[in-house]
């Protein structure tokens, strides 16, 4: 079987196909071919339980012909199920002689799945614990009234027959919708076992076992109850047809009739001799009898000598029933000195009056069952929302939103108070865990930045090193390249370092540098960049800066650098410090960043060969 809820918002074949997910569409495809190949299996399955009634109490039968179709709306939610209930009850015409319980049935269905689909709120593809409570709805308000208008006004049934009608159709509709739950959550267990499905909601199944808990032994109790009583009555009925019989029997053939009509002028009796004589209290009766009335087959009897003779035709069998006749008919002998003589006795009673209490009684414990299925439905919403609010209270600090899990409240229930306590316990060492590994990552993105910082930066002027110098030349040359935007490279040697190391050391070497670095970095624009790609040489990037105003920025830069010196402590003299400078700005079309640097280096080549403190332009 397809899996179950929920399926909604299901893309269909062709989305997944136009999304490029061909396996998904196949499986879709399957999916609704396996779906449909179930659904005409269960309305298959619907119409050939609605050809087997299940009797119930006297002359009560119930169908499960919409059991079929409850499974299949609570499985997938399809509108299928309400075509597949009225094919179901069309086989009602054929058993009850009218079209009214196709409407009636139908209608249920309908309002159901209108219910499940626009009522139910967020549980709509979770749960179907609200499917009785809406079935009991639709019974009450709209198929019990329907059931006394057509039953009543249109067919003119009297008042003790419509209203069993209606108490068995509302308690066949519930006790299906029952039923059909218990189906769903069975098959839902079995897909779970297969690792498919949606899982069993805890609230559908205390509705499910409370309801079958309650509704079971009632059902069970009353049948035993009805078939006490309807066994009473039948040998009732038997004994007095018995009696009288015997008595007509033994009577002379002139008093049988008087003798009949002083017990009750109800009665009708029918003796046939083994003479051929023929005598009857009624013979328009029984013409009547015989020619329009068949017996029921001892369907509807608990004693099988005693029969009913019901009307034939199309008629509602509840009326068939009212207008029927008790019969019971025996062979008597009688011998004298001479001979011995036969004669059938056949002695009827109208079974109106007794089917009427019958059908009252009935009535009444089809009315306890039916108040007792409320009881319960009302007890397992009651209990299902008892154990959601407990859930709801349990967990809601897992629902905020925090860095850390908050304790879950302790419930009264046990079982939940036991499982939070775990669950607290788990929680605890996790907020532990957590709080370790924040400091841990905290550690390693502060790691992690220096290390960043180390890998590109000249940790002793903190100016770019050349590989952040190489990433932002070429990331500046494409962008000149889309924009068009003007860019200048400056390369800056300082003059005779090697020679300065020598004579004054490493560290005034590296305090000359870092001089050097601040004096130029003054001397620039925010959206400039300064590096140091080499131990005494370094490169700006100049961003914007038009190819005539190079020069004067290239030429700043040297002076900056020509006034930074360092005070020589043994003879109290300042050591200044010069620069060499090659500038080349960026040509579109032409230069690449490579290209742009190189020119750059070259003019500070020639710069330098030129001697101590010079700039050339390329």
């Amino acid at each position: 079987m397809p899996e179950a809820l929920p399926h909604e918002q299901t893309p269909t074949p062709q989305q997944l196909l136009a999304s490029g997910h061909p396996e998904q569409a196949t499986a879709v495809l399957r999916d609704r071919q396996q779906r449909l190949s179930w659904l005409a299996l269960l309305s298959g399955l619907g119409v050939a339980l609605n050809t087997l009634p299940v009797p119930l109490f006297y002359g009560i039968h119930v169908l499960l012909g919409s059991l079929p179709a409850l499974i299949a709306l609570l499985l997938w939610r399809t509108w299928w199920a309400v075509p597949m209930a009225t094919l179901a009850a069309l086989q009602t015409i054929r058993l009850w002689g009218h079209p009214w319980a196709v409407l009636i049935f139908t209608g249920e269905l309908a309002l159901l799945w209108l219910a499940l689909h626009r009522w139910s709120g967020a549980d709509r593809n979770v749960t179907n614990e609200k499917v009785v409570s809406y079935s009991i709805v639709y019974w009450l308000l709209i198929g019990a009234p329907l059931v006394l208008l057509f039953y009543g006004v249109v067919m003119q049934i009297d008042l003790a027959n419509v209203t069993v009608v209606a108490l068995k159709q509302s308690f066949n509709g519930v006790f299906n919708t029952v039923l059909a739950m218990t189906t769903v959550l069975m098959i839902r267990w079995l897909l779970i076992k297969r690792g498919k499905g949606p899982g069993i909601s805890l609230r559908e199944l205390i509705s499910v076992v409370v309801m079958m808990a309650v509704i079971v032994p009632t059902l069970l109790l009353s049948l035993i109850a009805n078939d006490q009583i309807g066994l009473a009555v039948d040998n009732g009925a038997l004994d007095g047809l018995k009696t009288l019989s015997m008595a007509i029997a033994r009577a002379p053939a002139s008093d049988s009739s008087q003798l009949l009509q002083g017990l009750n002028d109800q009665l009708a009796f029918r003796r046939i001799d083994s003479d051929g004589l023929v005598q009857s209290s009624d013979p328009a009766l029984f013409d009547h009898l015989e020619t329009d009335f068949q017996d029921s087959g001892r369907v509807h009897v608990n004693n099988k000598e005693l029969a009913l003779l019901i009307p034939r035709g199309q008629q509602p069998t509840l009326k068939k029933w009212v207008n029927g006749y008790w019969s019971y008919s025996h062979q008597y002998e009688a011998t004298t000195v001479d001979k011995t003589t036969t004669s059938l006795v056949q002695v009827v009673q109208p079974a109106g009056p007794t089917v009427i209490r019958m059908q009252q009684q009935s009535s009444y414990l089809l009315g306890v069952i039916f108040v007792t299925i409320l009881l319960a439905a009302a007890l397992s919403l009651w209990l299902g929302r008892l154990v959601k609010r407990e859930f709801s209270l349990a967990v809601a600090p897992l629902e905020a939103k925090r860095n850390e899990l908050l304790p879950l409240h302790l419930s009264g229930v046990i079982e939940l108070r036991q499982l939070a306590e775990q669950i607290n316990d788990r929680s605890q060492q996790v907020n532990q865990l957590s709080s370790r590994l924040r400091l841990a990552n905290g550690k390693l993105h502060r790691s992690r930045r220096e290390l960043q910082n180390l890998l590109r930066h000249d940790p002793l002027t903190g100016c770019g090193n050349r590989q952040a110098m190489e990433d932002r030349l070429q990331e500046e040359v494409e962008r000149c390249k889309r924009t068009d935007e003007t860019l200048t490279c400056i390369c800056l040697d300082v003059d005779n370092f090697g020679a300065f190391n020598k004579s004054h050391g490493r560290r005034a070497g590296d305090a000359l540098l870092q001089g050097i670095a601040k004096a130029v970095l003054r001397r620039l624009r925010t959206t400039d960049h300064l590096y140091r790609p080499g131990q005494d040489s370094f490169v700006i990037l100049a961003i914007g800066c038009q190819p005539q105003d190079a020069f004067s920025l290239a030429d700043s830069l040297r002076s900056a650098v020509s006034q930074v010196y360092l005070l020589n402590p043994e003879t109290d003299t300042k050591l200044f410090s010069s620069s060499c400078v090659g500038v080349s700005c960026f040509v579109p079309g032409a230069d690449t960043a490579d290209s742009l640097l190189d020119r750059a280096q070259k003019s500070l080549a020639e710069a330098r060969a030129n001697g101590a403190g010079q700039l050339v332009v390329a």
